[in-house]
C-alpha cells in the first residue's frame, strides 16, 4: 500500500475555502486529510501557516485552531512568520518549509506519494525533483487558485472543488472547525 504524506499550504486552503464555500463554512480537518489520503496509508499531514499578529481580530481564534491541530494525531504544524509590508503583512518562510519537508522526506524514503495542497506554481520544481527520486506527486487546490504549471508537473491533479464538501463539513463549531471563527 502506498505511503502518503500530505503537505497543506494553510493560507492557500483558507483562501480557497472562503472564496468557494463562503466564510461560514467550517471544515472537518481530520475528514479532509482522510479524503486526501484516499484509503492509502497516511504517514502524516503537514500544515503550514503563519500566526496572525495579535492586533488582528481573528488572532485568538487562529491560535486556538493551530493549538487544536498540534493535538491531532499524525498532523504536524509548521509555522512561518508574518512581516509588515506597508499597510499589511506578507507571509514569510512557509513555502521554503514546505519545499524542505517534501524533499527531506522524499530523500529519507518516508513516503511514496506526496499530496500538495497549494496553487503556487513555484512548487513545480519541487515536484519535479521528488518525481526524479521515484516518488509520485499529486497536486490539489481550488480551481480559482490553481497554477497550470504546477498541475501539469504533478502526476495527478485534482481540483478541491470536486470533493464532497457537505460530507466534509464540521458538525460542530468547536476549535477543530476550519476556517477559524472570531
Amino acid at each position: 500500500m502506498d505511503r502518503v504524506a500530505v503537505f497543506i499550504d494553510g493560507s492557500n486552503l483558507y483562501k480557497g475555502l472562503v472564496s468557494t464555500l463562503g466564510t461560514d463554512y467550517r471544515l472537518d480537518f481530520v475528514a479532509f486529510v482522510s479524503a486526501l489520503a484516499a484509503g492509502r496509508s497516511l504517514l502524516r499531514a503537514y500544515y503550514y501557516n503563519a500566526p496572525l499578529p495579535s492586533e488582528d481580530p481573528a488572532a485568538k481564534a487562529h491560535q486556538s485552531f493551530l493549538n487544536y491541530l498540534k493535538r491531532v494525531p499524525y498532523v504536524m504544524v509548521r509555522l512561518g512568520r508574518l512581516e509588515r509590508r506597508g499597510e499589511g503583512f506578507i507571509e514569510k518562510g512557509v513555502d521554503i518549509q514546505i519545499a524542505i519537508d517534501m524533499l527531506k522526506l522524499a530523500y529519507a524514503d518516508a513516503y511514496d506519494v506526496a499530496v500538495l495542497v497549494s496553487g503556487d506554481g513555484d512548487f513545480a520544481e519541487v515536484l519535479k525533483v521528488i518525481q526524479d527520486m521515484g516518488k509520485q506527486a499529486e497536486n490539489t487546490t481550488f480551481q480559482v487558485l490553481s497554477s497550470y504549471r504546477l498541475a501539469q508537473q504533478a502526476d495527478k491533479y485534482f481540483p478541491l472543488d470536486e470533493l464532497p464538501w457537505e460530507r466534509l463539513r464540521a458538525r460542530s463549531f468547536e476549535a477543530e472547525a476550519f476556517p477559524f471563527q472570531d
